[in-house]
């Protein structure tokens, strides 16, 4: 039996790979979502991933669902962000920059390493898979909290991997450019704000986005296939 936790279930890649793995008869699922499941999925715990505070607690939760049993591999995928505020540098606003920061780096770099410790002795093998970006590489014009947000996750990753003790691989994965609701908040965004929205409204309109479920089944495979391995920083676009 595999256990697979995943955060940010409500919707997109989150909801996809939630889909994917529940038709799974050998993976116990746990969806961490910010918002209760309304379909009823077993093993939801909720959490407002911007409350530090409440990360212990919450993953208390996740252990309590997983029971006490062991698993041939453990893995967890940070999947949850937030692509707030999409502003000029100068137009930043406290709340919604510590906000974005906290979902986007901080809150993972805790999940991690709860999950480390939870399962070091209960899995023969754990993955932690935290869900990138292209914005981590290059600067997006509107875009600063999230590109340094995710380029955050991304050196995150790295030191934890370097720390990481046998049976236990941490790696970033970029899933390329999707058709999720965090596109749609770019393509609304103000033209003055985010120079680039043409470019996203361009990729919409000419079908460049993937499905999220399309997205969801290649992660799904580059995980079971064994290619996600400890320091990696993939982009799903590489892996076919």
């Amino acid at each position: 039996m595999d256990l697979f936790i995943v955060t940010g279930t409500t919707n997109g890649i989150g909801a996809a790979l939630k889909d994917a793995l529940v038709q799974r008869a050998d993976v116990m699922l746990v969806c961490i979502s910010r918002a209760p499941d309304s379909r009823h999925t077993p093993g939801n715990v909720s959490l407002d991933f911007r409350d530090l505070g409440a990360v212990g607690a919450a993953f208390a939760k996740v252990e309590a669902l997983a029971g006490t049993g062991t698993f041939e591999r453990a893995v967890l995928i940070n999947n949850a962000g937030v692509a707030q505020p999409v502003a000029r540098f100068d137009a930043l606003h406290a709340d919604e920059l510590a906000n974005n920061l906290t979902v986007n780096v901080a809150t993972p770099m805790l999940l991690t390493g709860h999950f480390a410790n939870a399962f070091r002795q209960r899995a023969q093998s754990r993955l932690v898979v935290n869900i990138s970006s292209g914005a981590a590489k290059r600067g997006i014009a509107g875009w600063s909290a999230y590109c340094t947000s995710k380029a955050g996750l991304e050196m995150a990753t790295r030191v934890a991997a370097l720390e990481a003790e046998p049976g236990l691989s941490i790696c970033s994965l970029a899933p390329g450019v999707v058709d999720t609701p965090m596109q749609a908040v770019v393509r609304s965004a103000d033209p003055h704000a985010f120079p680039d929205r043409p470019r996203f409204e361009a990729m919409k309109n000419d079908g460049t986005l993937r499905p999220a479920k399309d997205v969801a089944f290649d992660i799904l495979a580059a995980i079971d296939a064994g290619k996600l391995t400890n320091g990696g920083n993939f982009d799903l676009r590489d892996m076919h």
